[in-house]
């Protein structure tokens, strides 16, 4: 047989040429048809096959990708009849002519037939190659091929004896393909969509198309569709949404906006004449903030660079910061490429040089370094011994001071511009720092915060409260007039093919980043050429050549380019939206022909040169387009790409690999590396936490949690691994104050824990566990679990459990009323504190906790004492928390030495300094307390309020309990004494089962006092309180002193137990009074004489002055 190509002779069943090795095929030489060996004549033309040639085939193949597409089901009506009625020739004589031109239906919308099966045809549009518009051509090719059929069935309906009708189904998403070349059959396409299509076409009627939601989505704009509602799919769960294909649209409608390529700006004049105002201003010394927000693609970035091109940089300077999407968890990236762009750090110096340059250039920048530079250089990882005792907190601090000090002598220098780009991946740190610089006057720069609409990053934030003037810049689409102009800029041309503009103007709308890719696409697509300096199109764009979907435009350029050229750009897009040429360099597979490959990608716009110095770098024209092509890519293909880049980076910065922690977990996670993506995900949870980034650490351990518990059979070295998280992230749920997660957590993971062979950690895990539930309120259990974990830290002589065991049960015993035990404790804790190099939350919570065991004991003057302490340590470490404990504890001072308002002015100054849901409570509570105590019941409702819902969300009932039996004080004050009345009494059997025995005391000593005021009417009840509660005072009334005198009594012996002696001179005061009005005078003189006697030895000044004016009166 002769080689069309080569004209060579080849014997007649030979498959490849043995001149030219290309395959060969039959082909009819009338029509060129392919026909099998055994055909005699052509059954295309009918021609006699004798002189017929064997020539190449031409097969698209592609690699395995996930893609989406859209697939095609068509199953034949009447196929089982017409087996019935003809002989099986007959059969496969009309099925032939039937497949083969369906064959060419789908050709014609350049879709793939994956396979025949019996009477059904399985059709993929956007496997091979993919369309924006592969929905639409698969339903026009659905169509077409009912159609073809009905316009058949009349030839064959005799003898079949029905008409022959095709019933569709239609479904898009994604799939996974195989290594597909035309000339095998089936190529291993896999996915939900296939299975989809085939229900569909067997649950409709003859003649109906069925489509999925999706198809449906994206084609409603073209075609009539009818709602069939819910069905039921075999293989689903749910019930499917169905649409039923009715006809086409005239003429069809966009269902959204898209955007494109590279032009001039346009449309923008009064955004840039804005900014250039401000810089007029700038230049005068006054600064100002400007919110540049819009969609994808509606042109954020390019507004920024040619606005920045208007500069003149010489006498202005512009400092940028950028965030990616894969740095929204490391906390202060935007300020870390800032200051790297500003001290021209780059990527491969060592500590020593990056520790070089930041100093350096603050130096340069404000004269001196010593203060500033530890806090900068530490973002960088840089070791600085002085900084290893600072506190998270102190070190946020002087890091935003430092900041601001260096913005504003960049501000000093010369008008500075600072622009942050893509703020809506910021990480909630930078997002702090930014509000805090926005605050202070100092800085007067102009700033450009840049991000993708809906995000604000001041949603929640009192813009009102920032000192400089703030604008918004809101981009929207491009009017068609403007839509035009951009046409005509692109090309250089005004003189456009009619065509186009018509196309531009009823299809393409006004999305500039959409009008640039169609564009493009025409031009690639060899649609749109220039010929003789002249723009003309080579045939009409049709609604093929164009898609109303972003994600399709992307693909369909995506797939035009050479297989190694979409491979490196693949490559490229699992590093990330920014990529240095270095990393891709070490990380393709491609290793021939790179450089021609990305300057391809440069002359296509689809990447740009981010930097040449210090380090080629760069970066997709837009996000968007990284999104689309990473998404591509096989799972376990973006899997090893992710574990070589994360493998190249340890290699390249292995001597300042702390940097990049949260980078290199990102990707061995992607790669599922899981050991040492939870080895980076800890790093960045603890190093996030040192810089006071609370949720940043939060999702880091989240993360790492999620790996371990993620496999089914784990080893004893991953249980250890577990345990590790757990440990570590106790303390970002004791900073966010949810003990009702934490519990959850310890509690179900306590069996492993206790099958450590490291028993320290064992005794941190009770040690946490016990401090969970003493905020749990689940008092007896916190204490067994702490001297469990006191017991074990002696036994193997670990420092730091003993001292962990003894902070929490300073507080347990306070609660249990064993005060001199607790003190004991707290005194331990301390001395431990000063030998170990612990966290200092020990050495303030241990003060705490001594300092409440004082306030129950009344003595004042050791509150007062602790917490100078606490207070001197806070401003000298910058601890906020230290410094609410410290309020906290010399407004017990003044509360037990009957100083009310003295002691809840302590109480509001912790609330200010307050920064912690957990620390913002506790003075919350004592100062609703402190109020309701003064008799201020209604002020004293929203503080206990808010402070209850706390505790019932997060799980803190240590302290909502409290909140919750000084509203029912409330409740009675406001009329409601039944109520009231109910919630003390439950809260006093919930502290009896609770062994909470200085609460005990408390309600006794309460419902005392109430009883106390009813049984001397020393309340005024209104006549409408009256009759609500006319019950209640029928029942109460009579017995209201006895039941006083029971309580009081009650209150006093709990409180001899314990020791609690300053509630104690409040009963025996309260209760002499009680005899004193009832004219039992040596009764009042000896309950009296009792609280005299304590108020001195407690130093309560005020309330020994009052029990000595009672005792003259008698």
């Amino acid at each position: 047989m002769k080689c069309h190509k080569c004209q060579f002779d080849n014997r007649e069943e030979g498959k490849f040429c043995k001149k030219c090795g290309i395959e060969l095929e039959l082909l009819c030489p009338s029509c060129s048809n392919p026909y099998s060996p055994d055909n005699i004549f052509c059954d295309e033309c009918g021609h006699e096959l004798d002189g017929a040639v064997k020539t190449e085939k031409t097969i698209p193949t592609i690699d395995s990708e996930r893609k989406h597409v859209t697939v095609l089901f068509s199953d034949l009506s009447g196929y089982t009849a017409m087996y019935e009625r003809l002989d099986p020739e007959e059969v496969r004589e009309i099925t032939s002519r039937i497949f083969g031109e369906i064959a060419q239906v789908v050709a014609k919308y350049e879709g793939f037939i994956e396979k025949f099966v019996g009477d059904a045809v399985l059709a993929i549009f956007g496997a091979i190659r993919a369309y924006e518009d592969d929905p639409v051509r698969a339903i026009r090719a659905a169509r077409e091929i009912h159609n073809l059929v009905e316009s058949l069935s009349p030839r064959y309906e005799e003898k079949v004896g029905q008409p022959l009708l095709m019933h569709s189904g239609i479904s898009t998403g994604l799939v996974v393909t195989g290594k597909i070349s035309l000339d095998k059959g089936t190529h291993g396409i896999i996915g939900d969509p296939i299975n989809l299509a085939a229900r569909l076409s067997r649950l409709g009627q003859p003649g109906n198309i069925l489509v999925a939601p999706d198809t449906y989505y994206q084609t409603e704009g073209y075609f009539n569709y009818e709602d069939i509602g819910l069905i039921k799919v075999k293989g689903k769960t749910e019930s499917l949404q169905a649409y039923r294909l009715l006809t086409p649209k005239a003429p069809p409608r966009k269902v959204r906006r898209i955007h494109g390529l590279r032009a001039n700006l346009i449309g923008r004049k009064v955004e840039i004449d804005r900014l250039r105002h401000a810089v007029h201003i700038l230049e005068n010394g006054k600064g100002s903030i400007f919110s540049i927000c819009g969609d994808a693609g509606t042109g954020k970035s390019r507004l920024v660079e040619e606005f920045k091109a208007t500069l003149n940089l010489k006498k202005i300077q512009w400092r940028e910061g950028h965030a990616y999407p894969y740095t929204q968890n490391i906390p202060y990236f935007p300020l870390t490429d800032l200051l790297n762009r500003a001290f021209k750090i780059q990527e491969y110096d060592t500590s020593e040089k990056v520790k070089e340059k930041v100093e350096l250039g603050i130096e340069f920048l404000i004269g001196e370094k010593e203060e500033l530079a530890p806090y900068v250089g530490s973002l960088f990882s840089v070791r600085y011994p002085e900084l290893e005792e600072v506190s998270p907190e102190l070190w946020k601090n002087r890091l935003h001071e430092a900041i601001q000090k260096i913005l504003s002598a960049l501000a000093q220098r010369a008008p500075t511009i600072i622009c942050i780009e893509d703020l809506h991946w910021a990480d909630p740190s930078s997002l702090d720092l930014l509000r805090f610089l926005l605050m202070e006057p100092e800085c007067s720069a102009l700033f450009l915060c840049v991000y993708r609409s809906p995000y604000s990053p001041f949603s929640d934030y009192n813009i009102g409260s920032i000192e400089m003037s703030h604008q918004d810049i809101h981009l929207l689409d491009l009017s068609p007039s403007d839509a035009l102009d951009m046409v005509k800029s692109m090309l250089r041309d005004d003189s456009i093919p009619f065509s186009l503009l018509k196309f531009i103007n009823k299809k393409v709308e006004g999305n500039p980043f959409y009008l640039e890719e169609v564009i493009n696409s025409l031009i690639e697509s060899e649609i749109l050429v220039r010929s003789n300096g002249v723009w003309r199109l080579t045939r009409s764009i049709t609604e093929f050549d164009i898609s109303p979907t972003i994600h399709g435009v992307i693909s369909a350029r995506v797939d035009r380019l050479g297989k190694e050229t979409k491979r490196i750009l693949q490559e490229a897009s699992v590093i990330g939206r920014t990529f240095l040429y270095e990393i891709l360099k070490s990380v393709t597979r491609a290793k021939e022909g790179i450089d021609g490959c990305l300057s391809d990608l440069e002359h296509l716009d689809i990447i740009r040169t981010q930097s040449l110095q210090p380090d080629l770098e760069y970066i997709f024209k837009h996000a968007l387009s990284q999104e689309v092509i990473y998404s591509s890519i096989l799972k376990k293909d973006r899997e090893a790409i992710h574990e070589r880049i994360a493998s190249v980076m340890e290699q390249m910065f292995h001597d300042r690999l702390s940097e990049f922690y949260e980078t290199l977990a990102f990707h061995f996670a992607k790669a599922r590396v899981d050991i040492k993506a939870v080895f980076y995900l800890m790093k960045s949870g603890r190093k996030s936490l040192r810089r006071y980034a609370v949720e940043e650490s939060h999702q880091y351990f989240q993360q790492a949690f999620d790996l371990i518990c993620g496999k089914l059979h784990k080893t004893m070295d991953e249980k250890e691994v577990l345990i590790d998280i757990i440990i570590n992230w106790a303390l970002v749920f004791y900073y966010r104050g949810d003990f009702k997660g934490l519990e959850e957590l310890m509690r179900s993971h306590m069996n492993i824990a206790e099958t450590m062979a490291d028993r320290a950690k064992i005794g941190i895990f009770y040690s946490w566990f016990g401090f969970a539930l003493f905020c749990r309120e689940k008092i007896k259990d916190s204490y067994i679990y702490l001297k469990k974990a006191l017991e074990l830290g002696e036994k193997i002589e670990n420092q730091l459990v003993i001292c962990s065991a003894c902070t929490s049960l300073t507080w347990v015993c306070a609660e249990l009323g064993l005060f001199k035990e607790g003190i004991q404790y707290g005194e331990r804790a301390q001395g431990i504190c000063e030998t170990i190099d612990s966290d200092s939350t020990l050495f303030f919570q241990s003060l705490g906790g001594m300092s409440f065991n004082y306030f129950y004991m009344g003595e004042s003057q050791k509150n007062f004492e602790i917490g100078k302490i606490l207070l001197n340590y806070g401003r000298k470490h910058s601890s906020s928390r230290s410094l609410v404990v410290g309020h906290i504890s010399i407004g017990h001072a003044y509360w037990a030495a009957g100083k009310l308002s003295s002691a809840i002015e302590c109480y509001q100054k912790a609330i200010e300094v307050a920064k912690d849901p957990f620390y913002l409570q506790w003075p919350g509570l004592f100062l609703g307390m402190s109020i309701a105590q003064s008799e201020q019941f209604r002020e004293s409702e929203p503080p206990l309020q808010k402070v209850l819902e706390y505790g019932m969300n997060c799980g803190c009932e240590s302290i909502g309990s409290p909140a919750y039996l000084f509203l029912g004080v409330v409740m009675i004050r406001k009329g409601s004494m039944a109520l009231g009345l109910n919630m003390i009494k439950e809260k006093l059997e919930s502290c009896k089962q609770n062994e909470r025995k200085f609460g005990i005391v408390l309600i006794e000593y309460i419902l005392g006092k109430f009883f106390f005021q009813l049984a001397l009417r020393l309340e005024p009840v209104s006549l409408s309180n009256m009759f609500r509660n006319i019950a209640f005072l029928i029942r109460y009334l009579p017995v209201a002193e006895k039941k006083a005198l029971v309580h009081f009594n009650r209150a006093i012996e709990a409180a001899g137990e314990i020791g609690a002696n300053g509630i104690m001179g409040q009963v025996y005061y309260d209760m002499g009074i009680l005899h004193k009005l009832k004219k039992r005078t040596g009764q009042a003189r000896e309950c009296l004489s009792r609280a005299a006697q304590i108020f001195e030895q407690c130093e309560a000044n005020i309330y020994q002055e009052q029990t000595r004016e009672a005792l003259e009166s008698l």
